[in-house]
């Protein structure tokens, strides 16, 4: 099991005003975006992870770090980004937003970059 994460951005319209096209939401797991997705655009990927072991028998949940990251051309829509994506994330119970990155700019691609870490505990 992984954490819901594209379940809960498409079920936000905040998110969706900002990252769809059509009924495509632009909002990838790592190492599925397209090679030139439409900006902006949405990226996550686990970072680390921990079961949560117990004596008796093997773990049935795991706490995983997951790393969030947004790209846009337009710097403006980085924080508004930012924040529709974390209350679309934080209405789950088992998700905790743990740190905020601040904003860059790529120097190879020029995008704009903006991003976050999540905590989940997620069942087996």
């Amino acid at each position: 099991m992984t954490a819901p994460i594209f379940k809960l951005l498409n079920e936000s319209d905040e998110v969706k005003s900002f990252l769809q096209t059509g009924n495509k939401l632009r909002a990838y797991e790592f190492g599925l975006a397209p090679d030139a997705p439409v900006k902006p655009y949405l990226v996550w990927q686990d970072i680390s992870g921990d079961p949560q072991n117990h004596i008796d028998c093997p773990a049935n949940t795991d706490h995983i770090t997951i790393q969030i990251d947004i790209y846009t051309t337009d710097p403006t829509q980085l924080s508004l980004i930012k924040e529709a994506a974390r209350k679309a994330i934080e209405v789950d119970n088992s998700c905790t937003v743990t740190s905020l990155r601040g904003n860059e700019r790529e120097p190879e691609t020029k995008l704009y970059r903006t991003g976050f870490d999540s905590n989940w505990f997620v069942d087996r």
